[in-house]
């Protein structure tokens, strides 16, 4: 038994060396270096833009300064691209990155401007070249801002420039809330949409086509938007902070009601919405958006084609319009027209079926339409009220000789009622 226990002596130390040499013999993993960014002079937002005097300023590794903002505006939803917006107290800046990605809305941030150029952007101050892994700190996350609770007639190019502001009791306007959307996300194009009060007082809102929410309809209600207000040359421009922080939802403004019934070619479509074109000829109405009286596009028919006029009547008619139980219903449109031709008719009809218009009853209305130039002109309002079906037809009513034919271009039908 004792030289069992001798024995066992060597053996437990040769198993403790053992595990000593393999213990020492395991990689210890380092902890990763603290990554310290310098200070500087600390500068407030307002101080930093005040360093500005005509020309741009190159933050060199000299100008050891920083500011601590709040980002207020990322790029989460698409809507910004390399582009942040962030503020303190005493202003706001958007700031444009060398890399997409890094900085979200309530993280607060200290941003050392070595390598940084401060200069405008036709009117909206920049801070240029922020590289997050390099230029920026994060002090906290999720930290809340306030916006400013303004109107549209407070809104101020230089003070309120990319700042988190709320406007209550607002909307967009009529002719863009019936049907339209943010922006055109088919073709990843940037939209200017128009917010107004119910002063008439307007801001445009700029939305880009690769928002994830581009293709979503405008909301048709009043109520709050909290956004970014940017400036361009002239222009004010609100992007909306989230579209989960626009909440238009209530009823509209007195006398701003949506149309009953519209139709404005911004689809690039004259038949969507149940539209017909009819003709006896080849001629038909198509679109165009050359000389737009909104940026959009509209319907146009003319029957000079491949150097020739071509003879033909053509219609683009409406769908049933049901105008039983409905107050005072009046229709408006624009039109614009150029060269020799018949007027362009519109009129109404409450037993055409389909097919050829002929074979129906149709009343001509009263309307003021374009003396040519490509000028824009407005109907006025047609009172449809003697009208009243459920089989209610729109038709306007185009005619080309083999001699002349007129260029005309129609846009916003729309019919309100009371």
């Amino acid at each position: 038994m004792r030289h069992l226990t001798s024995l066992s002596f060597p053996l437990l130390g040769a198993a403790a060396a053992a595990m000593l040499v393999l213990s020492s013999c395991e990689k210890e993993y380092d902890t990763p270096p603290q990554r310290t960014i310098p200070e500087g002079t600390v500068l407030t937002v307002a101080q930093l833009k005040a360093l500005y005097t005509n020309a741009p300023v190159h933050f060199d590794p000299d100008s050891a300064h920083s500011i601590y903002v709040t980002v207020t505006a990322d790029e989460n939803d698409g809507n910004f691209y390399k582009n942040v917006y962030a503020q303190d107290s005493t202003g706001g800046i958007c700031l444009r990155l060398t890399n997409s990605g890094g900085l979200y809305i309530g993280d607060r941030i200290r941003v050392y401007l070595p390598g940084t150029v401060l200069s405008p952007y036709n009117g909206l101050m920049q801070l240029d070249s922020v590289d997050v892994d390099n230029n920026t700190v994060k002090q906290e996350t999720l930290v809340p801002v306030t916006p400013l609770n303004l109107t549209m007639d407070q809104l101020d190019p230089v003070a309120h420039q990319s700042m988190l502001i709320r406007l209550d009791s607002v909307e967009f306007i009529a002719s863009e809330a019936a049907g339209s959307t943010w922006a055109d996300a088919v073709n990843q194009q940037t939209v200017n949409r128009t917010l107004e009060d119910c002063n008439g007082n307007q801001v445009l809102v700029r939305t880009s086509g690769y928002a994830n929410y581009a293709g979503q309809p405008l909301p048709q209600g009043k109520g709050s938007f909290t956004g970014i207000l940017g400036v361009f040359g002239s222009d004010l421009q609100m992007y909306a902070q989230r579209v989960t922080t626009v909440d238009l939802t209530g009823p509209r403004c007195p006398g701003q009601e949506l149309p009953f019934f519209q139709k404005d070619f911004n689809d690039g479509s004259p038949t969507s919405g149940g539209w017909t074109n009819w003709s006896n000829s080849t001629v038909l109405w198509g679109t165009n958006d050359i000389g737009s009286i909104d940026g959009s596009f509209y319907g146009q028919c003319k029957n000079y084609v491949n150097s020739a006029n071509i003879p033909t009547e053509t219609w683009l008619i409406s769908p049933a319009i049901d105008l039983t139980g409905t107050t005072a219903p009046v229709l408006d449109f624009v039109t614009a027209c150029n060269y020799n031709g018949a007027v362009l008719q519109v009129l109404v009809s409450t037993d055409y079926t389909g097919g050829d218009p002929g074979a129906a009853s149709w009343t001509a209305l009263p309307a003021a339409m374009s003396p040519g130039t490509w000028t824009w002109t407005p109907s006025g309002s047609l009172d449809l009220s003697a009208y009243s079906s459920t089989n209610t037809r729109i038709g306007f009513k185009y005619t080309g000789s083999a001699s002349d034919g007129k260029t005309w271009e129609l846009d916003n039908i729309k019919i309100t009622v009371q």
